[in-house]
């Protein structure tokens, strides 16, 4: 199976807000996620959706990559021939493999049978002819350890992992060194696999062969939070605020000047501060070489 081959970030975007459509605003970007659990929380844009195809409906001629993380009451409801019918008629690019729940505070056995649940997915979605995106989900070392190796011998080599908690209860450092070992001893050679960080809106600094993918930059454009090296600032934050920027959205604009605007035309400041977001997020790990 052939990698996805990600980008440093693939912004997700939101399907229902076209304001984080930027390509509209003839922003250049090659790739990005599309929630399906947005989809299926909103009838009619999902009815649009399949009607038209994900490209057509988003307007949009970049790779279209379906997420499958979602609430668990979406997660319960979906069977496979329902996965197979919404890919059929959205037409990704390439999908993510089901996703599942587990818990550390719940008794191992639920675990085990959400993790091996996730493990028959991947297996039936070979059957599709898309590409496919293997995630890394477990409720400890050893159950990760188990789907990865799984996945890699189903012929699985670009992998998700929805790690948005484990960031924010400060877990990542533990997970991802033995995540990132057990892809290369499966693989032998690192660059045989790609792992994305999916939820993640913050760079981890030490993890230079990881990709991330989030909302965040658009979010938090939208309560004027502005993005620099990897972190996020109030716009009023005196660190940044008097900093000229000269990326492609801001041209030599400072956070003040994102202030002065947002009070005139809060669309339109929206709009450059969520693509300086996404810029800053798309070229920090260059920067940072």
């Amino acid at each position: 199976m052939t990698k996805i081959r990600f980008l440093r970030f693939v912004p997700e975007i939101d399907a229902t807000d076209e304001r984080s459509w930027v390509w509209m605003d003839g922003f250049q970007v090659s790739a990005v996620f599309v929630p399906l659990w947005q989809l299926l929380a909103n009838e009619d844009v999902l009815a649009q959706a399949s009607s038209k195809g994900l490209h057509d409906y988003l307007g949009f001629d970049g790779k279209i990559l379906l997420s499958t993380v979602m609430p668990d009451e979406l997660i319960d409801r979906l069977e496979t021939k329902d996965y197979f019918r919404l890919i059929g008629d959205l037409r990704p690019d390439a999908t993510m493999i089901p996703d599942n729940y587990t818990y550390t505070d719940v008794p191992l056995y639920q675990s085990w049978s959400q993790t091996i649940r996730l493990v028959s997915f991947a297996n039936e979605f070979l059957k599709l002819d898309i590409p496919l995106i293997g995630l890394v989900k477990g409720a400890n070392l050893r159950q990760m350890d188990w789907t990865i190796r799984r996945q890699v011998e189903m012929g699985y080599a670009s992998f998700a992992m929805p790690a948005r908690e484990l960031f924010e209860e400060e877990k990542l450092d533990e997970f991802i060194p033995y995540v990132l070992l057990t892809l290369k001893r499966s693989f032998g050679r690192k660059d045989d696999f790609e792992l994305i960080l999916y939820g993640v809106g913050s760079k981890p600094w030490r993890y230079k062969d990881v990709s991330l993918s989030s909302l965040s930059w658009f979010l938090r454009a939208k309560h004027g939070e502005y993005y620099c090296d990897g972190l996020f600032y109030d716009l009023r934050d005196p660190s940044i605020r008097f900093e000229e920027c000269y990326c492609e959205a801001c041209e030599s604009m400072m956070p003040q000047d994102i202030i002065d605007l947002w009070f005139e035309d809060k669309e339109r400041a929206m709009r450059i501060l969520a693509m300086h977001n996404l810029l800053d997020l798309s070229r920090l790990k260059r920067r940072r070489r």
